[in-house]
């Protein structure tokens, strides 16, 4: 009998990296396929047979796809938890069972406990064993890497630190997707970090040693992606690019090669520390632009060099911060850059600091966000004895106006300085200008197969949307300058373009979610005046006074409502709250009017 296996990935809310707002530009549905799914379902034995993934990012899920399966399977992150939720209610309304792995319901089997069954950690430990079992009708409902290794049952090959190696990981099942509703495929190609930053989980999960797949098994995965009939961006995934040297310098002339034998079909980005930027790594650097990355996300966190120090983020000390995004830059990469608000140790300038060096730097891209304290985490564990933690993560490190724990800095300080810097850093004036910024200095970039009709459509919608909104002229302003001093960057200026509509939309979103707190409390004291009104005008009527009160009230609370479902649903989170406890509040009011005649009546 041939078990079919349902493979679910969970929607992404409206977030930072989502770009929703940007990818219809591009005809695209999702920014990154489910890699760890269509991997996992490459490790599957006869027995069982995967059906298409469903990715809820780009289609619906049919009642008919769970009721012609026999058991699902679903990947997520901490961010994707409410839609990982609801696959399981329907799944289990169906008599279905789930099997949940990825890193949500490792670092929080607690909040998985809807799930069937949970295969944590990295699968080429634990998967084998759940499936073995499974087959024989006597699966566990956790695996984990831990308890897997003490059974004797991991069949991988493993590091000293009990980490497996990648050398056997499969190439995922691309054909289970259709790639070209992507925007940018992921390869992985290592996992771990040699850093031990406080606040990261990347080395609790993955552990500090860097293990790469082979420069044989990297060509195999571009070929793999190639052979699907994609040609464009690929998201190189690692914890830290550079964090094994010696393999990276062995991988990157091997890609060059392929690169040039296949005329340039692909472009890539990926993560790496800011050592990139060292003079001992400058061969990196190079290479990497010879195989045709063009963009590297970097972990700059903060420019408060005690904050740095705080969090053992020591790589970002040894040479300034903006000289090494120059050097980068200069070398044809653009440079991105996550940003930590919230710090211990940090000063209360922060948010000018930080928004002059992003601006002066022409970090177009700025991924600022509170700090959110992970479970696991060096940080997570220093907070928990100082009584600092208040609730868990939701995983969301951007456009998130909460702390999970208790900061130095007053927190509404930090929340308010936080609105404005988002506000000014996606405002077009100051966006154009870091744009301006990074084109002056980028240095020579590889320009093959750039504009296609993709990019011509894009270019066309772009046009037609931006000069008629908000932001227009400063538009106009930039795609000109552009056109007559740089045509070579043309299309890297219609990306960002295209891209600060969804920042900007976020933005709005997150304030107008925060602010509904204020308005909501001036519509309850527009009540509570009305009342006092009303009680003064119908003193001896209390019949009269609960009828005028209770038009009040339902009118408010009519419009509490509509203010409510005027803001995105997916940053209505807060809000509920304020609402529920606004209705709250208003009906124990009324609740006065409806007990004071019986009242004045015993007495």
């Amino acid at each position: 009998m041939v078990i079919k296996v349902l493979p679910i990935f969970p929607r992404f809310p409206l977030t930072f990296w989502g770009f929703q707002k940007s990818l219809p530009y591009v005809g695209k549905k999702a920014t990154m396929p489910p890699t760890g799914l269509a991997t996992i379902l490459a490790m599957l034995p006869k027995e069982f047979e995967p059906q298409r993934i469903i990715d809820l990012n780009v289609e619906k899920l049919e009642d008919k796809d769970i009721k012609n399966s026999d058991i699902i399977f679903t990947s997520s992150m901490i961010i994707q938890e409410n839609s990982h939720n609801e696959i399981l209610d329907r799944a289990h309304f169906y008599g279905k069972k789930v099997v949940a792995g990825g890193p949500f319901p490792s670092s929080y089997p607690e909040r998985n406990e809807k799930a069937d069954y949970i295969v944590a950690g990295e699968a080429e430990i634990t998967f084998n064993a759940f499936l073995e079992d499974f087959l024989q009708g006597k699966a566990k409902r956790v695996y984990t890497e831990e308890g897997v290794i003490k059974s004797g049952r991991n069949s991988s090959l493993l590091t000293k630190n009990n980490k497996p190696l990648l050398e056997t990981t499969p190439i995922p099942r691309w054909d289970l997707l259709n790639l070209n509703q992507y925007n940018s495929p992921a390869i992985q190609y290592s996992r771990g970090c040699p850093y031990n930053c406080e606040f990261c989980d990347i080395t609790k999960l993955f552990g500090r040693e860097p293990r790469t797949k082979t420069p044989k098994q990297m060509l195999l995965e571009l070929d793999a992606v190639h052979e699907q009939g994609y040609t464009g961006s690929i998201f190189i995934v690692d914890d830290n690019f550079i964090g094994n040297k010696k393999n990276v310098r062995q991988l990157l002339p091997e890609i060059i090669k392929w690169q040039k034998e296949k005329d340039y079909p692909f472009s890539f980005f990926t993560e790496a520390s800011m050592e990139l930027a060292w003079d001992e790594n400058k061969d990196i650097l190079e290479q990497m632009v010879s195989a045709k990355f063009n963009q590297v996300f970097l972990g700059i966190e903060s420019t408060d060099l005690d904050a740095l120090t705080k969090i053992n983020k020591k790589q970002n000390l040894k040479m300034s911060q903006a000289e090494s995004i120059k050097r980068i830059q200069n070398a044809g990469l653009e440079a991105t850059g996550g940003f930590i608000i919230g710090l211990d140790g940090e000063k209360p300038e922060v948010f000018d600091q930080l928004y002059n060096f992003i601006q002066t730097s022409g970090i177009v891209v700025p991924m600022s966000g509170l700090l959110t304290v992970l479970k696991g985490t060096n940080l997570y564990n220093r907070l928990v004895k100082e009584d600092r933690m208040i609730t868990e993560s939701t995983g969301n490190n951007t456009h998130n106006l909460a702390f999970n724990f208790k900061p130095q800095l007053d927190e509404r300080f930090l929340i308010e300085g936080y609105k404005k810097l988002l506000q000014k850093l996606f405002e077009p004036k100051n966006y154009y200008e870091r744009c301006r910024i990074l084109q002056d200095n980028i240095g020579e970039i590889n320009t093959r197969n750039r504009m296609n009709l993709e990019g011509l459509t894009a270019f066309a919608k772009s046009l037609n949307n931006h000069l008629v909104s908000r932001g227009g002229f400063e538009y106009l302003k930039y795609i000109t300058r552009t056109a007559i001093k740089n045509p070579r960057y043309f299309p890297e200026a219609i990306t960002h373009a295209i891209k600060l509509e969804h920042f900007r939309e976020i933005t709005k979103e997150t304030i107008k979610s925060d602010d509904y707190n204020y308005k909501i409390e001036s519509l309850y004291d527009k009540f509570k005046k009305k009342t006092e009104q009303i009680s003064l005008k119908y003193s001896d009527d209390f019949q009269k006074q609960y009828e005028k009160v209770s038009n009040i009230a339902e009118n408010l609370k009519k419009s509490a409502e509509k203010k409510y479902l005027a803001i995105h649903e997916d940053f209505r989170g807060n809000a509920k709250k304020v609402l529920d406890d606004f209705q709250l509040r208003i009906n124990g009011e009324l609740e006065k009017y409806i007990q004071q005649p019986a009242l004045q009546h015993n007495m």
